[in-house]
């Protein structure tokens, strides 16, 4: 029996038991400590006068570990029903993919609740459409990674172009290597292999699903847009799209622009959102950057035959459609200089 997953898993047993161990004991010790960290953390809130974002933070890891952990265990018991009862790789699949949807879900509304953050979207119809698409979303925070099954009202078949990194995550290194997702190492000395494994998951199950990508490859920071700025300072190329674009990072990696090119039966989808910037890794949710945000989501859908296929047209197409995206974090954003 297989999985239905085209890529070879990536897998690493020294690191599942590292990763797996580390995930349960802090799944354990994390609430029995609560009775210690909590009043603590509450103390500190209320020094800070930060609507006690210390301790939301720690109760939401807590809610993570013990979440993760329970979805380590529901992948157990799929994997013992698939090799010892004879699951089917199809229901293998789907009992798989309902884990991915449970547990990104699970974290992006409770996190949303658990900070008293909330969200609006416009143009939701635009990814519940069941026609599938390549889906370009920006990329800014942890959160957005959960952004599109997080939002979709309906279960959508998502497939995710993943950084090989989140492999530390038992989650994510167990359940989406068993379905269509790809794990893609950056700065190889071969990223045509890494290309082509996202041009072979963009031809699995074509007519079911959709990908998702973030194209700037990275989440956006005014650090690395000045970095970007200092290293394109003398490409006449470049260097105006970087000035350009004041709240993102230039989208036009080769992995996007290839998928674009070979996936002519696929709408393009783009998801553009503004609210939690600041929200960079876990521990910034300490700092208060998520408590209180306000989550604005704007979506929009092209139709397969108005996307270009031709190589030389789709870098400007792209960058068009992402300056819309720009234009949007920018309309609330603080403006930088943009040069």
């Amino acid at each position: 029996m297989r999985t239905l997953n085209p890529i070879p898993p990536d897998i690493s047993w020294a690191r599942r038991l590292a990763t797996t161990t580390a995930w349960f004991t802090l799944a354990v010790l994390m609430p029995i400590t609560l009775p210690i960290t909590l009043p603590l953390a509450a103390l500190y809130g209320l020094f800070r006068r930060d609507r006690f974002s210390a301790a939301r933070a720690i109760l939401f890891l807590t809610y993570f570990f013990v979440l993760e952990s329970s979805g380590l265990v529901v992948a157990l018991i799929h994997w013992l029903r698939f090799h010892l009862l004879g699951l089917s790789p199809e229901g293998y699949e789907n009992a798989n993919r309902a884990v991915q949807r449970w547990w990104s879900r699970g974290l992006f509304w409770n996190a949303l609740n658990l900070f008293d953050a909330r969200v609006s979207v416009e143009g939701l119809d635009h990814l519940d459409n069941p026609h599938p698409a390549v889906v370009l979303c920006r990329h800014a925070s942890t959160l957005d990674t959960m952004l599109p099954l997080g939002i979709a009202s309906s279960p959508r078949i998502f497939a995710y172009v993943i950084k090989a990194e989140l492999l530390a995550d038992p989650a994510l290194d167990y359940v989406a290597q068993r379905i269509p997702n790809v794990f893609v190492r950056r700065g190889t000395d071969n990223p045509e292999a890494e290309i082509q494994k996202i041009l072979t998951l963009s031809q699995d199950h074509r007519d079911r699903f959709s990908l998702v990508l973030y194209p700037e490859g990275t989440r956006f920071s005014k650090t690395k847009r000045q970095r970007l700025l200092k290293k394109f300072a003398d490409d006449p190329e470049r260097i105006p799209i970087a000035r350009t674009l004041t709240h993102t990072l230039p989208p036009l990696r080769d992995g996007a622009l290839k998928l674009i090119e070979h996936t002519p039966d696929k709408d393009l989808v783009f998801i553009a959102h503004r609210g939690i910037d600041e929200l960079g890794s876990m521990a910034e949710l300490f700092s208060g950057a998520l408590t209180g945000a306000h989550l604005e989501v704007k979506i929009w859908r092209i139709p397969a035959a108005q996307v270009p296929r031709d190589p030389a047209l789709i870098p400007d197409f792209l960058l068009e459609h992402w300056q819309h995206i720009n234009d949007f974090v920018a309309a609330t954003a603080p403006q930088l200089a943009s040069n």
